[in-house]
């Protein structure tokens, strides 16, 4: 009997430690992390970087107001490029450079952080226009914007996850068409 109780003592003890012992996190729901990620991006447009791309590019949409599918999408035109705007069902072969809109601890202002480039790469990415694809990362706030482009054009384009991977990070995509098919 002293066997046993002394077993259910030093687990009781056990457990009162661990469970005392751990930390709580908070889990936020995705409407939270949403929420975080639209005020990072509206303190992102206040930032200097942001200011400047007014007087570097033109500013030829705005739809942070819009409702429905272009919702959010900021596209600045660096290049205007040749020929008509890119049609829905191009080919079209892409170069970019993709940062994502972040915040840290001690930092003043939110700031851009590089994410993914093939500006290096042999080849462009090559993909049909109206046809985003993650694996690739064609987004679908990317292959709007795209579609305000003329070939060999250069922009800029800011949008939400909302139309950028539902992962909760804004981007901005520095992109050049480098080759458009027929």
């Amino acid at each position: 009997m002293k066997t046993v109780f002394k077993a259910v003592i030093i687990i009781f003890l056990m457990v009162v430690t661990l469970f005392t012992s751990c930390k709580k996190t908070k889990i936020k729901s995705p409407t939270q992390l949403y929420a975080e990620e639209m005020e990072l991006l509206e303190r992102f447009k206040e930032t200097q970087t942001y200011k400047d791309w007014f007087t570097e590019a033109e500013l030829s949409i705005d739809s942070s107001e819009a409702k429905g599918s272009y919702k959010g999408l900021v596209y600045f035109q660096l290049e205007k490029g040749v020929g008509d705007t890119v049609l829905k069902s191009k080919r079209v072969g892409i170069r970019y450079i993709m940062y994502y809109i972040l915040d840290s601890v001690g930092a003043k202002e939110p700031f851009l952080g590089k994410a993914f480039s093939n500006v290096d790469a042999a080849d462009p990415i090559v993909y049909t226009v109206g046809q985003p694809s993650r694996q690739s990362r064609i987004y679908v706030g990317l292959d709007y914007g795209i579609r305000y482009m003329n070939a060999y054009g250069k922009s800029r384009i800011l949008f939400p996850s909302t139309i950028g991977g539902n992962d909760y990070y804004s981007k901005v995509i520095e992109v050049e068409i480098s080759y458009i098919g027929r």
